[in-house]
């Protein structure tokens, strides 16, 4: 229920900066039709300020009892939804073409079964990627890259039921997520390729605002993979 109220608000936020864009440049459109909102840039700095939805998928919780060690249950494919500010710093490289360096910080995590706090506590990438007008106020922009990244968990100690397949019994167990049979640190590598799309809408001046998807990172030890949605506030310079 919460993703799809997350979608259905971040479709009508686009909707809506889409129609305030269109109609503060609809005087200035240009007759021919021709889209010309993403030329001039070439040489142009910018930064933008952010906030993304990360989304993890293919967790993997194992949950070991925490008297003896022993296995007690496992859980796949689990997500998690966390919240994170970003920052990045680019420039053209010219009117078609930018790079850029990226930077972000979890700040509201999730929980999976009660057992395993999850969060993104830092990344760090650089990105290249291809840009084009498709109106005089919107542009659409690919970008591929590769991402420094640092999960923030926490495990927790939770009550388990075991059913006895012979008896049918139930019994509780204390048990929380395996430090043997998981990564500890969630992730087993910190390094990973990216790719985003994106689209930029002009406001005024200089100022636009984004709206992204894209893959922050696959961890090729768990394959846990980690998606993110966006919108930034950008200044060019």
């Amino acid at each position: 229920m919460l993703r799809r109220f997350n979608l259905c608000y971040y479709l009508m936020l686009i909707l809506s900066v889409t129609t305030f864009s269109f109609s503060a440049h609809a005087e200035n459109a240009p007759l021919n039709g021709i889209a010309t909102g993403g030329l001039g840039k070439a040489g142009k700095d910018y930064i933008s300020l952010g906030v993304t939805l990360n989304e993890f998928r293919s967790i993997e919780l194992v949950l070991d009892s925490t008297a003896t060690g022993a296995f007690v249950d496992s859980f796949f494919p689990e997500t998690a939804q966390t919240y994170a500010y970003s920052f990045t710093y680019g420039t053209y490289i010219n009117d078609y073409f930018k790079t850029e360096l990226r930077a972000g910080n979890g700040f509201i995590e999730d929980t999976v079964k009660e057992a395993l706090d999850v969060n993104m506590s830092y990344w760090l990438g650089w990105y290249i990627g291809f840009t084009h007008p498709i109106t005089d106020y919107m542009s659409g922009y690919a970008q591929y890259g590769i991402t420094h990244y640092e999960a923030d968990i926490t495990r927790r100690e939770i009550i388990a039921i075991i059913i006895d397949p012979q008896f049918g019994s139930a019994s509780p167990v204390n048990a929380a997520p395996s430090t043997t049979r998981m990564e500890e640190g969630l992730f087993g590598t910190s390094f990973s390729t990216s790719w985003l799309l994106g689209l930029d809408f002009s406001l005024v001046d200089n100022w636009f605002l984004a709206f992204e998807y894209g893959r922050l990172l696959r961890d090729t030890d768990s394959n846990i993979k980690v998606y993110q949605a966006g919108t930034h506030l950008r200044y060019e310079f």
